[in-house]
């Protein structure tokens, strides 16, 4: 009887996996909670019917089960995060003041965790304290960087943006990965630093290269609200209008002559 209940709740993991949620709360439909394998069967259902977006459905489950588990991190974030979905911040609150007490405090991974659910209440200072605790036990530990950086983000912490770019910049061993860094940097107006992270990478064709550039050009447009005005029409590349914005938004700038053509930037 243990073996074929496994093996239905193996089955409904693999239909979760492949997103089909419908089918896996089928398959664990009328099965309860005997041993420590089958506590899978009840995860299940929850992620389940969150991806379903029936959160009044998850919280009914998490409500029976939680006084069993009571020390649960999955549990007492899945009320969180249902309490949340369902508009009810006070309960979400609530939840998370739970989920602080009982996370381990010692363990990096769970830290960061913690810090994720802090930041999906907008509770962005609190969920810093938790990434720079993780840090703590390791300086090198790259989600607690990256968790950093959105908390930062979040703020608006244009130093602290760029300092978690920087950081990332020396973890990551992935090229496409560098596309985060690239991000803070153009949000946090370091231009220089963002279009020197497009300069170091080697895995992009030229397109993405002038896309990520453009970008750059873009940002400064939006943020700076200057254009080129030139005496006579010239074509010139995005590498030139860059640089020309650079010496505009760093040295000064303002006027001078590119390809035989006097040029001024205005706002």
């Amino acid at each position: 009887m243990v073996i074929n209940l496994n093996l239905q709740i193996e089955k409904a993991k693999n239909e979760f996996d492949e997103k089909n949620y419908e089918n896996a709360l089928e398959i664990l439909d009328g099965i309860e909670v005997e041993d420590e394998y089958q506590k899978l069967a009840v995860l299940i259902k929850i992620a389940s019917l969150m991806a379903l977006k029936r959160y009044d459905e998850s919280l009914s489950i998490i409500d029976s089960k939680i006084d069993k588990f009571p020390y649960s991190e999955f549990l007492w974030s899945r009320k969180v995060e249902c309490h949340y979905f369902n508009g009810d911040e006070e309960g979400a609150v609530k939840s998370l003041a739970k989920l602080e007490r009982i996370v381990n405090k010692d363990d990096k991974h769970s830290l960061v965790f913690l810090a994720g659910e802090c930041e999906l209440l907008n509770n962005h200072k609190k969920a810093l304290e938790y990434c720079d605790m993780a840090l703590d036990i390791d300086k090198d530990f790259i989600d607690a960087v990256r968790q950093k950086s959105m908390s930062a983000s979040a703020l608006k912490d244009y130093d602290m943006m760029s300092d978690c770019a920087d950081r990332l910049l020396e973890l990551y061993d992935d090229e496409f990965a560098k596309l985060i860094p690239f991000m803070l940097k153009l949000f946090s107006r370091r231009y220089r630093g963002a279009l020197a992270i497009v300069e170091g990478m080697n895995i992009f064709d030229n397109a993405h290269e002038e896309m990520m550039k453009g970008a750059i050009y873009n940002a400064m447009v939006e943020d700076l609200g200057i254009e080129i005005r030139v005496s006579e029409p010239i074509e010139m590349t995005i590498d030139e209008v860059l640089n020309l914005f650079f010496m505009y938004h760093y040295d000064g700038i303002k006027h001078g002559e590119i390809r035989g053509a006097k040029y001024l930037i205005t706002k």
